[in-house]
């Protein structure tokens, strides 16, 4: 039996396996006496990927920190569209504002859903640009993601720039 084992991941490398592959392939085996070689053999798998993914998780990905920009169309938008199963960690994040007039956005997190927690505010003067004050860099994926919101103004003058990189997860 767990031959079969070693067969669902066998063109897996250690450092590529993810926790969706392991839960999909070795997260339905019984715990009965007759499934122990396959219990053992998923153990030792997961064992070696976590000796050689665990020291690095959070760690940025050499070459994959990237800055995006996004002029609002107005409502809640994200500021991007993140991978499914990668994570990443902003950096930065700041609003130019392109326009004459006054702008305020509201910077967060958002889900599918159109659901938003507010982290800050930002208040740039005309052709000014502000740094939006994260207090922790922190992680995000597709599931939830940073996403802005222009409470006043015009949006089309409110630039939204993040600086970000993926992560080993």
């Amino acid at each position: 039996m767990s031959k079969q084992i070693r067969d669902l991941v066998h063109t897996i490398k250690s450092t590529d396996l993810t926790g969706a592959q392991i839960n999909q392939g070795f997260g339905e085996i019984y715990l009965s006496k007759d499934t122990i070689p396959n219990q053992l053999e998923s153990q030792e798998i997961v064992e070696q990927t976590r000796s050689v993914k665990s020291p690095f998780y959070g760690s940025q990905i050499p070459n994959t920190a990237t800055i995006v920009t996004k002029v609002p169309d107005g409502g809640l938008e994200p500021v991007f569209t993140p991978t499914v199963n990668k994570t990443y960690q902003i950096m930065a994040a700041d609003v130019i504002n392109a326009g004459v007039g006054s702008v305020s956005i509201d910077f967060g997190l958002m889900d599918n859903n159109l659901n938003f927690i507010k982290l800050a505010n930002v208040n740039p003067s005309a052709g000014g640009q502000n740094a939006i004050e994260l207090r922790n860099l922190f992680f995000f994926d597709s599931s939830v993601f940073p996403g802005f919101l222009v409470v006043s103004g015009t949006p089309g003058d409110a630039v939204v720039q993040l600086a970000f990189a993926e992560v080993v997860q």
